[in-house]
């Protein structure tokens, strides 16, 4: 196909894009809350839950409340509603790179959620130094992980990968402070009350809320 002719679509095509992208923000501009738009329109949501994506720094002591005490809260408010993904973020610390890398690690093992956990417990309440493979080794003999495999992959500069891909998607959503919260992949949220929260999925669940279909009656004869 022509370079040319793929130009010419792109350019007929964009107006009609931007135009529902403009009607879908205009749909969303009374979502009750306070946020900000990082996106033009929704990235990776359903129609039936709302995805909260949380950015943490395993060694950032307002993101270890936030993670045993907020989101606690939300969960067992809205259980299935809420799609929850936690996202290692070694933002504020760089020697949290590590424990973000291990993390990564056990989600690959299927282990994320207790790795997750028991990195929060075993630095702010154990006092336990998780940014070294010792205090790593342990972390992962708790939560039933091979603590020999963990340090054998973490050796070969394995999680890497996915903690750049996470720094990269959290600096296109302009997160520059930790814990940082995305709703549906577009709805950025700084106020980290349990209040502004609960109103941003509130009001997202009931943009979700299918539209009921109007039926017309027929005219008798």
């Amino acid at each position: 196909m022509p370079h040319w002719f793929l130009l010419l679509l792109t350019c007929l095509l964009l107006p009609s894009w931007s135009s529902a992208a403009d009607d879908l923000m205009d749909q969303y501009a009374s979502l009750p809350g306070s946020y900000m738009f990082v996106r033009r329109a929704p990235e990776g949501a359903v129609t039936t839950r709302v995805k909260m994506e949380v950015f943490e720094d395993f060694l950032c002591p307002s993101c270890y409340r936030f993670s045993t005490e907020i989101i606690p809260q939300l969960q067992e408010k809205y259980g299935d509603r809420l799609d929850l993904r936690l996202i290692g973020y070694p933002l504020v610390h760089e020697e949290s790179r590590l424990p973000a890398r291990a993390y990564v690690i056990a989600q690959e093992m299927g282990l994320g959620e207790q790795m997750q956990k028991e990195l929060f417990h075993a630095h702010f309440e154990q006092q336990l130094d998780t940014t070294n493979k010792d205090g790593l080794a342990k972390v992962a003999h708790t939560i039933g992980l091979d603590p020999e495999l963990l340090l054998s992959r973490l050796d070969k500069n394995d999680g890497s990968t996915e903690v750049d891909r996470n720094l990269a998607l959290g600096e296109s959503y302009h997160i520059d402070a930790v814990p940082g919260v995305v709703f549906d992949g577009w709805i950025l949220v700084k106020e980290m009350t349990p209040q502004n929260l609960e109103t941003i999925i509130n009001g997202l669940l009931e943009k979700k809320k299918p539209t009921p279909k109007v039926t017309t009656k027929k005219p008798q004869k």
